[in-house]
Protein backbone atom coordinates (compact mmCIF):
# COMPACT_ATOMS: atom_id res chain seq x y z
CA UNK A 1 0.00 0.00 0.00
CA UNK A 2 1.44 3.07 -0.90
CA UNK A 3 2.18 5.72 1.63
CA UNK A 4 0.09 8.10 0.60
CA UNK A 5 -2.77 6.03 0.76
CA UNK A 6 -2.19 4.83 4.47
CA UNK A 7 -1.93 9.02 5.03
CA UNK A 8 -4.97 9.33 3.46
CA UNK A 9 -6.71 6.15 5.08
CA UNK A 10 -5.74 7.20 8.39
CA UNK A 11 -6.55 10.85 8.32
CA UNK A 12 -9.99 9.74 6.91
CA UNK A 13 -10.21 7.15 9.67
CA UNK A 14 -9.71 10.09 12.17
CA UNK A 15 -11.93 12.51 10.96
CA UNK A 16 -14.65 9.81 10.56
CA UNK A 17 -14.17 8.49 14.24
CA UNK A 18 -13.77 11.75 15.50
CA UNK A 19 -17.20 13.27 13.75
CA UNK A 20 -18.92 9.89 14.93
CA UNK A 21 -17.59 10.62 18.52
CA UNK A 22 -18.65 14.81 18.14
CA UNK A 23 -22.75 13.38 17.12
CA UNK A 24 -22.94 10.86 19.47
CA UNK A 25 -22.25 12.93 21.92
CA UNK A 26 -24.24 15.90 20.35
CA UNK A 27 -27.02 13.58 19.75
CA UNK A 28 -27.42 12.31 23.60
CA UNK A 29 -27.59 15.73 24.33
CA UNK A 30 -30.13 16.82 22.54
CA UNK A 31 -33.07 14.91 24.24
CA UNK A 32 -31.93 15.89 27.68
CA UNK A 33 -31.74 19.67 26.74
CA UNK A 34 -34.90 19.74 25.17
CA UNK A 35 -36.67 18.04 27.91
CA UNK A 36 -34.65 20.69 29.77
CA UNK A 37 -36.21 23.63 28.11
CA UNK A 38 -39.79 22.14 28.58
CA UNK A 39 -39.74 21.58 31.93
CA UNK A 40 -38.65 25.07 32.38
CA UNK A 41 -41.59 26.28 30.49
CA UNK A 42 -44.29 23.62 32.33
CA UNK A 43 -42.78 24.98 35.85
CA UNK A 44 -43.34 28.77 34.93
CA UNK A 45 -47.18 27.82 33.42
CA UNK A 46 -47.57 25.83 36.98
CA UNK A 47 -46.86 28.89 38.76
CA UNK A 48 -49.24 30.49 36.82
CA UNK A 49 -51.98 28.85 36.88
CA UNK A 50 -51.89 27.78 40.73
CA UNK A 51 -52.16 31.35 41.21
CA UNK A 52 -55.09 31.82 39.00
CA UNK A 53 -56.93 29.10 40.25
CA UNK A 54 -55.74 30.08 43.97
CA UNK A 55 -59.28 31.65 44.64
CA UNK A 56 -61.67 29.10 42.98
CA UNK A 57 -60.22 25.91 45.10
CA UNK A 58 -60.05 28.41 48.47
CA UNK A 59 -64.20 28.87 47.04
CA UNK A 60 -64.20 25.16 46.79
CA UNK A 61 -64.97 25.49 42.89
CA UNK A 62 -62.84 23.39 41.55
CA UNK A 63 -65.49 20.01 41.16
CA UNK A 64 -68.14 22.66 39.38
CA UNK A 65 -69.16 22.26 35.92
CA UNK A 66 -68.36 25.78 35.31
CA UNK A 67 -64.42 25.18 36.51
CA UNK A 68 -64.36 22.21 34.10
CA UNK A 69 -65.84 23.80 31.10
CA UNK A 70 -63.00 26.59 31.70
CA UNK A 71 -60.45 24.66 31.83
CA UNK A 72 -61.36 22.28 28.92
CA UNK A 73 -62.05 25.28 26.70
CA UNK A 74 -58.34 26.71 27.13
CA UNK A 75 -56.84 23.15 26.76
CA UNK A 76 -58.94 22.25 23.24
CA UNK A 77 -58.13 25.87 21.95
CA UNK A 78 -56.72 24.91 18.40
CA UNK A 79 -53.79 26.59 17.36
CA UNK A 80 -52.26 27.17 13.98
CA UNK A 81 -48.52 27.58 14.79
CA UNK A 82 -45.16 26.19 12.77
CA UNK A 83 -42.48 25.97 15.29
CA UNK A 84 -39.41 25.12 13.70
CA UNK A 85 -40.69 23.38 10.29
CA UNK A 86 -43.13 21.35 12.63
CA UNK A 87 -46.80 22.51 12.52
CA UNK A 88 -48.74 22.36 15.96
CA UNK A 89 -52.51 22.47 15.86
CA UNK A 90 -53.15 21.74 19.51
CA UNK A 91 -52.25 21.68 22.90
CA UNK A 92 -50.65 18.73 24.45
CA UNK A 93 -51.20 19.32 28.46
CA UNK A 94 -53.49 18.49 30.78
CA UNK A 95 -53.26 18.92 34.59
CA UNK A 96 -54.77 17.56 37.99
CA UNK A 97 -55.25 19.59 41.46
CA UNK A 98 -54.95 18.06 44.83
CA UNK A 99 -55.79 19.68 48.45
CA UNK A 100 -53.22 19.94 51.01
CA UNK A 101 -53.33 16.41 51.77
CA UNK A 102 -52.22 15.47 48.24
CA UNK A 103 -56.20 14.09 47.78
CA UNK A 104 -57.09 14.94 44.15
CA UNK A 105 -59.69 17.39 43.75
CA UNK A 106 -59.47 17.76 39.84
CA UNK A 107 -58.25 16.31 36.85
CA UNK A 108 -58.76 17.07 33.43
CA UNK A 109 -58.69 13.83 32.13
CA UNK A 110 -61.31 13.02 34.36
CA UNK A 111 -59.77 9.60 36.01
CA UNK A 112 -57.81 10.16 39.14
CA UNK A 113 -60.58 12.46 41.09
CA UNK A 114 -60.18 11.37 44.49
CA UNK A 115 -57.32 9.34 44.64
CA UNK A 116 -54.31 9.83 46.93
CA UNK A 117 -51.59 11.52 44.95
CA UNK A 118 -49.40 12.51 48.01
CA UNK A 119 -46.62 10.11 47.62
CA UNK A 120 -45.80 10.98 44.17
CA UNK A 121 -43.00 13.12 43.71
CA UNK A 122 -44.42 16.17 42.07
CA UNK A 123 -47.02 16.37 44.96
CA UNK A 124 -45.24 15.44 48.00
CA UNK A 125 -42.32 17.26 47.37
CA UNK A 126 -44.36 20.54 46.67
CA UNK A 127 -46.47 19.98 49.90
CA UNK A 128 -43.52 20.46 51.64
CA UNK A 129 -42.14 23.22 50.34
CA UNK A 130 -39.77 22.06 47.14
CA UNK A 131 -39.42 21.63 43.84
CA UNK A 132 -42.05 18.88 42.43
CA UNK A 133 -41.21 17.00 39.33
CA UNK A 134 -41.85 13.79 37.86
CA UNK A 135 -42.04 11.89 34.98
CA UNK A 136 -44.00 8.33 34.63
CA UNK A 137 -44.48 5.92 31.86
CA UNK A 138 -48.10 5.26 30.68
CA UNK A 139 -46.90 2.32 28.70
CA UNK A 140 -43.77 0.34 30.44
CA UNK A 141 -42.80 -1.09 26.96
CA UNK A 142 -42.62 2.23 25.33
CA UNK A 143 -39.76 4.99 26.45
CA UNK A 144 -41.31 7.84 25.01
CA UNK A 145 -44.70 7.38 26.28
CA UNK A 146 -43.95 9.03 29.64
CA UNK A 147 -45.26 12.04 31.02
CA UNK A 148 -43.35 15.03 32.87
CA UNK A 149 -45.55 16.42 35.50
CA UNK A 150 -44.05 19.57 37.01
CA UNK A 151 -46.23 21.07 39.95
CA UNK A 152 -46.63 24.38 41.74
CA UNK A 153 -48.37 25.11 45.15
CA UNK A 154 -51.81 26.90 45.33
CA UNK A 155 -51.36 29.46 47.87
CA UNK A 156 -54.41 31.70 48.61
CA UNK A 157 -54.15 34.56 51.76
CA UNK A 158 -50.50 32.80 52.92
CA UNK A 159 -52.35 29.76 53.61
CA UNK A 160 -51.52 26.27 51.11
CA UNK A 161 -54.61 25.00 49.76
CA UNK A 162 -52.99 22.28 47.47
CA UNK A 163 -50.88 21.44 44.89
CA UNK A 164 -51.45 22.10 40.92
CA UNK A 165 -49.44 19.56 38.69
CA UNK A 166 -49.01 20.21 34.81
CA UNK A 167 -48.21 17.21 32.41
CA UNK A 168 -46.64 17.31 29.23
CA UNK A 169 -46.19 14.16 27.10
CA UNK A 170 -42.87 13.65 26.02
CA UNK A 171 -44.15 12.10 22.78
CA UNK A 172 -44.98 15.84 21.88
CA UNK A 173 -41.64 16.85 21.54
CA UNK A 174 -40.21 14.19 20.07
CA UNK A 175 -40.76 15.79 16.80
CA UNK A 176 -38.12 18.24 17.97
CA UNK A 177 -35.40 16.10 19.01
CA UNK A 178 -35.81 13.79 16.09
CA UNK A 179 -35.74 16.76 13.62
CA UNK A 180 -32.07 18.39 15.83
CA UNK A 181 -30.66 14.89 15.77
CA UNK A 182 -31.54 14.49 11.89
CA UNK A 183 -29.93 17.62 11.47
CA UNK A 184 -26.76 16.45 13.61
CA UNK A 185 -26.18 13.67 11.33
CA UNK A 186 -27.06 15.18 8.12
CA UNK A 187 -24.41 17.90 8.94
CA UNK A 188 -21.68 15.48 10.45
CA UNK A 189 -21.90 13.56 7.20
CA UNK A 190 -21.23 16.91 4.91
CA UNK A 191 -18.71 17.77 7.38
CA UNK A 192 -17.44 13.84 7.06
CA UNK A 193 -17.42 13.68 3.19
CA UNK A 194 -16.11 17.32 3.05
CA UNK A 195 -13.01 16.31 5.60
CA UNK A 196 -12.63 13.25 3.08
CA UNK A 197 -12.60 15.46 0.11
CA UNK A 198 -10.17 17.46 1.87
CA UNK A 199 -8.47 14.45 3.09
CA UNK A 200 -7.76 12.79 -0.37
CA UNK A 201 -7.17 17.07 -1.67
CA UNK A 202 -3.99 17.11 1.03
CA UNK A 203 -2.58 13.71 0.39
CA UNK A 204 -2.88 14.28 -3.75
CA UNK A 205 -0.57 17.42 -2.95
CA UNK A 206 1.40 15.58 -0.67
CA UNK A 207 1.88 13.07 -3.19
CA UNK A 208 2.58 15.55 -6.11
CA UNK A 209 4.88 17.47 -4.48
CA UNK A 210 7.13 14.88 -3.31
CA UNK A 211 7.12 13.33 -6.57
CA UNK A 212 8.28 17.17 -7.92
CA UNK A 213 10.71 16.78 -5.75
CA UNK A 214 11.69 13.21 -6.31
CA UNK A 215 11.71 14.07 -10.07
CA UNK A 216 14.13 16.99 -9.57
CA UNK A 217 16.26 14.65 -8.30
CA UNK A 218 16.38 12.14 -10.97
CA UNK A 219 16.78 14.95 -13.49
CA UNK A 220 20.31 16.09 -13.53
CA UNK A 221 20.40 18.93 -16.12
CA UNK A 222 21.70 22.06 -15.05
CA UNK A 223 18.86 23.78 -16.76
CA UNK A 224 16.20 21.84 -14.49
CA UNK A 225 13.90 24.36 -12.45
CA UNK A 226 13.93 23.85 -8.40
CA UNK A 227 10.28 23.46 -7.68
CA UNK A 228 9.44 25.97 -5.13
CA UNK A 229 6.13 24.73 -2.32
CA UNK A 230 4.01 27.60 -0.63
CA UNK A 231 3.40 26.44 2.71
CA UNK A 232 5.57 23.86 2.60
CA UNK A 233 9.10 24.66 4.42
CA UNK A 234 10.07 21.10 4.55
CA UNK A 235 9.80 19.87 1.25
CA UNK A 236 11.44 23.47 0.44
CA UNK A 237 14.26 22.30 2.49
CA UNK A 238 14.57 19.19 1.02
CA UNK A 239 14.58 20.76 -2.58
CA UNK A 240 17.25 23.20 -1.55
CA UNK A 241 19.53 20.29 -0.05
CA UNK A 242 18.85 18.22 -3.29
CA UNK A 243 20.31 21.38 -4.87
CA UNK A 244 22.94 22.06 -2.91
CA UNK A 245 24.01 17.98 -3.43
CA UNK A 246 23.47 17.93 -6.70
CA UNK A 247 25.53 21.07 -7.14
CA UNK A 248 28.22 19.54 -5.73
CA UNK A 249 28.16 16.33 -7.72
CA UNK A 250 27.94 18.55 -10.95
CA UNK A 251 30.88 20.21 -9.67
CA UNK A 252 32.76 17.10 -9.79
CA UNK A 253 31.54 15.73 -12.45
CA UNK A 254 32.38 19.07 -14.17
CA UNK A 255 35.87 19.38 -13.22
CA UNK A 256 36.47 15.56 -14.09
CA UNK A 257 35.22 15.91 -17.62
CA UNK A 258 36.57 19.58 -18.15
CA UNK A 259 39.90 17.73 -16.89
CA UNK A 260 39.85 14.30 -19.47
CA UNK A 261 38.17 16.81 -22.53
CA UNK A 262 41.29 19.50 -21.81
CA UNK A 263 43.85 16.50 -22.00
CA UNK A 264 42.65 15.26 -24.80
CA UNK A 265 42.62 18.70 -26.79
CA UNK A 266 45.61 19.30 -25.62
CA UNK A 267 47.60 16.46 -26.38
CA UNK A 268 47.22 16.70 -30.08
CA UNK A 269 49.15 20.52 -30.51
CA UNK A 270 51.94 19.77 -27.93
CA UNK A 271 52.27 16.72 -29.52
CA UNK A 272 53.34 18.38 -32.70
CA UNK A 273 55.32 21.20 -31.13
CA UNK A 274 57.02 19.06 -29.31
CA UNK A 275 58.34 17.05 -32.76
CA UNK A 276 58.69 20.39 -34.46
CA UNK A 277 61.18 21.63 -31.85
CA UNK A 278 62.86 18.20 -31.70
CA UNK A 279 63.94 18.63 -35.33
CA UNK A 280 64.61 21.93 -34.93
CA UNK A 281 67.14 20.77 -32.47
CA UNK A 282 69.18 19.15 -36.01
CA UNK A 283 70.99 20.85 -38.43
CA UNK A 284 68.09 21.67 -41.17
CA UNK A 285 68.19 23.24 -44.45
CA UNK A 286 66.95 26.91 -43.24
CA UNK A 287 63.25 26.31 -45.65
CA UNK A 288 62.76 23.86 -42.85
CA UNK A 289 63.18 25.75 -40.21
CA UNK A 290 60.96 28.40 -41.28
CA UNK A 291 58.68 25.54 -41.66
CA UNK A 292 58.79 23.96 -38.34
CA UNK A 293 58.57 27.29 -36.65
CA UNK A 294 55.66 28.41 -38.61
CA UNK A 295 54.15 24.87 -37.16
CA UNK A 296 55.46 25.47 -33.67
CA UNK A 297 53.68 29.75 -34.10
CA UNK A 298 50.27 28.11 -35.73
CA UNK A 299 49.82 25.18 -32.88
CA UNK A 300 50.41 27.77 -30.15
CA UNK A 301 47.87 30.06 -31.34
CA UNK A 302 45.97 26.93 -31.62
CA UNK A 303 46.69 25.85 -27.84
CA UNK A 304 45.87 29.87 -26.76
CA UNK A 305 42.44 30.02 -28.89
CA UNK A 306 41.10 26.13 -27.11
CA UNK A 307 41.95 27.61 -23.60
CA UNK A 308 40.61 30.56 -24.27
CA UNK A 309 37.30 28.91 -25.60
CA UNK A 310 37.10 26.51 -23.02
CA UNK A 311 37.29 28.95 -20.45
CA UNK A 312 34.79 30.93 -22.32
CA UNK A 313 32.53 27.88 -22.21
CA UNK A 314 33.36 27.12 -18.96
CA UNK A 315 32.12 30.95 -17.62
CA UNK A 316 29.10 30.18 -19.71
CA UNK A 317 27.91 26.90 -18.58
CA UNK A 318 28.73 27.90 -14.76
CA UNK A 319 26.51 31.60 -14.75
CA UNK A 320 24.06 30.90 -17.27
CA UNK A 321 21.45 32.33 -14.70
CA UNK A 322 23.53 35.74 -14.23
CA UNK A 323 23.97 37.01 -17.80
CA UNK A 324 23.33 40.95 -18.02
CA UNK A 325 20.58 42.02 -20.04
CA UNK A 326 20.06 45.18 -20.95
CA UNK A 327 18.18 46.95 -24.04
CA UNK A 328 20.42 47.38 -27.05
CA UNK A 329 21.06 48.44 -30.65
CA UNK A 330 22.10 44.81 -32.70
CA UNK A 331 22.83 47.37 -36.25
CA UNK A 332 25.63 48.52 -33.93
CA UNK A 333 26.87 45.75 -32.48
CA UNK A 334 26.92 43.62 -35.51
CA UNK A 335 28.82 46.83 -37.08
CA UNK A 336 31.91 46.87 -33.95
CA UNK A 337 32.13 42.78 -34.58
CA UNK A 338 32.57 43.34 -38.30
CA UNK A 339 34.92 46.70 -37.49
CA UNK A 340 37.20 44.31 -35.16
CA UNK A 341 37.27 41.45 -38.33
CA UNK A 342 38.03 43.81 -41.06
CA UNK A 343 41.48 43.16 -41.48
CA UNK A 344 41.39 39.30 -41.32
CA UNK A 345 38.14 39.58 -43.91
CA UNK A 346 40.97 41.63 -45.74
CA UNK A 347 43.76 38.84 -45.60
CA UNK A 348 41.28 36.82 -47.51
CA UNK A 349 40.09 39.67 -49.80
CA UNK A 350 36.09 38.71 -48.81
CA UNK A 351 33.30 40.36 -50.21
CA UNK A 352 30.95 41.80 -47.74
CA UNK A 353 27.35 42.41 -48.20
CA UNK A 354 25.26 44.04 -45.35
CA UNK A 355 21.22 44.20 -44.76
CA UNK A 356 20.85 45.56 -42.07
CA UNK A 357 17.64 47.67 -40.60
CA UNK A 358 18.10 50.40 -38.72
CA UNK A 359 16.99 51.05 -34.87
CA UNK A 360 16.51 47.29 -34.34
CA UNK A 361 17.00 46.70 -30.63
CA UNK A 362 17.02 43.74 -28.32
CA UNK A 363 16.98 42.92 -24.89
CA UNK A 364 20.41 40.85 -24.17
CA UNK A 365 23.34 40.66 -22.81
CA UNK A 366 26.04 42.68 -24.82
CA UNK A 367 28.91 40.59 -24.39
CA UNK A 368 27.68 37.06 -25.35
CA UNK A 369 26.17 38.28 -27.50
CA UNK A 370 29.23 39.92 -29.28
CA UNK A 371 30.84 36.59 -28.41
CA UNK A 372 27.87 34.54 -30.40
CA UNK A 373 28.18 37.15 -33.61
CA UNK A 374 32.11 37.22 -33.59
CA UNK A 375 31.99 32.93 -33.79
CA UNK A 376 29.35 33.23 -36.62
CA UNK A 377 31.77 36.06 -38.26
CA UNK A 378 34.99 33.49 -37.59
CA UNK A 379 33.16 31.01 -39.29
CA UNK A 380 31.58 32.12 -41.81
CA UNK A 381 35.42 33.59 -42.73
CA UNK A 382 37.33 30.32 -41.94
CA UNK A 383 34.78 28.41 -44.86
CA UNK A 384 34.32 30.91 -47.35
CA UNK A 385 37.02 30.43 -49.97
CA UNK A 386 39.73 33.16 -51.28
CA UNK A 387 37.78 36.22 -52.86
CA UNK A 388 34.59 34.49 -51.83
CA UNK A 389 31.38 36.24 -50.09
CA UNK A 390 29.83 36.78 -46.97
CA UNK A 391 26.28 38.32 -46.42
CA UNK A 392 24.91 39.57 -43.26
CA UNK A 393 21.00 40.93 -42.97
CA UNK A 394 18.73 41.66 -39.73
CA UNK A 395 15.25 41.95 -40.30
CA UNK A 396 12.23 42.55 -37.97
CA UNK A 397 9.18 41.64 -38.04
CA UNK A 398 6.15 43.66 -38.52
CA UNK A 399 4.91 43.83 -35.38
CA UNK A 400 8.48 44.22 -33.80
CA UNK A 401 8.02 41.31 -31.51
CA UNK A 402 11.26 39.22 -33.76
CA UNK A 403 14.26 39.29 -34.94
CA UNK A 404 15.83 37.60 -37.50
CA UNK A 405 19.42 37.66 -38.06
CA UNK A 406 20.96 35.64 -41.57
CA UNK A 407 24.93 34.98 -41.94
CA UNK A 408 25.47 33.64 -45.79
CA UNK A 409 28.81 32.37 -46.66
CA UNK A 410 29.59 31.46 -50.43
CA UNK A 411 31.79 27.85 -50.32
CA UNK A 412 31.13 24.01 -49.90
CA UNK A 413 27.92 22.39 -48.47
CA UNK A 414 28.30 20.88 -44.60
CA UNK A 415 28.00 16.98 -45.02
CA UNK A 416 24.97 15.59 -44.02
CA UNK A 417 26.38 13.51 -41.24
CA UNK A 418 27.65 17.17 -40.07
CA UNK A 419 24.27 18.81 -40.03
CA UNK A 420 23.18 17.72 -37.03
CA UNK A 421 26.24 17.57 -35.09
CA UNK A 422 27.88 21.01 -35.52
CA UNK A 423 26.88 22.23 -32.23
CA UNK A 424 27.91 19.73 -30.25
CA UNK A 425 31.16 20.82 -28.07
CA UNK A 426 34.29 19.69 -29.88
CA UNK A 427 32.87 18.85 -32.76
CA UNK A 428 34.69 20.53 -35.82
CA UNK A 429 35.18 20.06 -39.67
CA UNK A 430 38.40 20.87 -41.14
CA UNK A 431 38.48 24.69 -42.41
CA UNK A 432 39.39 24.95 -46.37
CA UNK A 433 42.94 25.40 -47.51
CA UNK A 434 44.95 24.05 -44.28
CA UNK A 435 42.60 20.85 -43.51
CA UNK A 436 43.01 21.62 -39.61
CA UNK A 437 40.10 21.30 -37.64
CA UNK A 438 39.28 23.98 -35.03
CA UNK A 439 38.95 23.99 -30.96
CA UNK A 440 34.98 22.91 -31.96
CA UNK A 441 33.86 24.86 -29.20
CA UNK A 442 32.62 27.62 -31.16
CA UNK A 443 29.28 27.20 -32.52
CA UNK A 444 29.09 25.15 -28.92
CA UNK A 445 29.21 28.63 -27.83
CA UNK A 446 26.78 30.37 -30.18
CA UNK A 447 24.31 27.51 -29.00
CA UNK A 448 24.41 28.21 -25.39
CA UNK A 449 24.26 31.78 -25.99
CA UNK A 450 20.82 31.59 -27.85
CA UNK A 451 19.67 29.59 -26.06
CA UNK A 452 20.12 31.60 -22.85
CA UNK A 453 18.13 34.60 -24.72
CA UNK A 454 15.57 32.18 -25.23
CA UNK A 455 16.14 32.24 -28.88
CA UNK A 456 16.75 30.01 -31.88
CA UNK A 457 19.40 28.76 -34.26
CA UNK A 458 19.38 26.71 -37.48
CA UNK A 459 21.92 26.20 -39.98
CA UNK A 460 21.76 24.60 -43.55
CA UNK A 461 23.09 24.25 -46.80
CA UNK A 462 22.13 26.43 -49.60
CA UNK A 463 22.49 24.98 -53.63
CA UNK A 464 23.09 27.89 -56.33
CA UNK A 465 20.35 29.86 -57.41
CA UNK A 466 18.11 29.06 -54.50
CA UNK A 467 19.16 31.63 -51.85
CA UNK A 468 16.66 34.74 -52.09
CA UNK A 469 19.54 36.98 -50.12
CA UNK A 470 20.44 39.76 -51.53
CA UNK A 471 20.47 38.38 -55.16
CA UNK A 472 22.82 35.63 -54.61
CA UNK A 473 23.29 32.66 -56.63
CA UNK A 474 25.89 31.24 -55.59
CA UNK A 475 26.04 28.09 -53.24
CA UNK A 476 27.01 28.01 -49.35
CA UNK A 477 26.02 27.61 -45.72
CA UNK A 478 22.81 30.04 -43.94
CA UNK A 479 22.98 30.44 -40.43
CA UNK A 480 19.62 31.54 -39.08
CA UNK A 481 19.40 33.38 -35.61
CA UNK A 482 16.01 34.49 -34.68
CA UNK A 483 15.59 36.82 -31.38
CA UNK A 484 12.92 38.05 -29.04
CA UNK A 485 13.00 42.07 -29.01
CA UNK A 486 12.00 41.51 -25.20
CA UNK A 487 11.21 38.26 -22.87
CA UNK A 488 10.79 37.41 -19.28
Amino acid sequence: MSIFVRIWFFFSLVVVLSLGFIAYTLTQQVKPNVRQVVEDTLAENANIIAQLIAEDVYQHQVDTPEFDQKIQAALSRQLNATIWQHRKEQINQQLYITDQNGIVIYDSEGEAVGQDYSKWNDVYLTLQGKYGARSTATNPYDRNSSVMHIAAPIIYQQQLLGVVSIGKPNQSVQPYIERAEQQLIYQALWIAALSLLLASMVAYWLRHSIDKVRRYAQALAPVNQAPFFYSAKELNQVTQALSEMREKLEDRGYVEHYVNTLTHELKSPLTAIQASAELLQDDLPLADQQQFATHIVQQSQRLQSLIERMLLLTRLEKNQHTLEFQTLDLNTLIQQCIQQQHSALQLKHIQLHLDLAQQCTVYADPFWLKQAVNNLLDNARDFCPLDGQIAIQLQQDISHQNISLLFFNEGDAIPEYALARVFETYFSLPRPHNQQRSTGIGLSIVKQIIQQHQGEINIQNIEANRLDFLAFHQSGVLVTLRLHTNFT
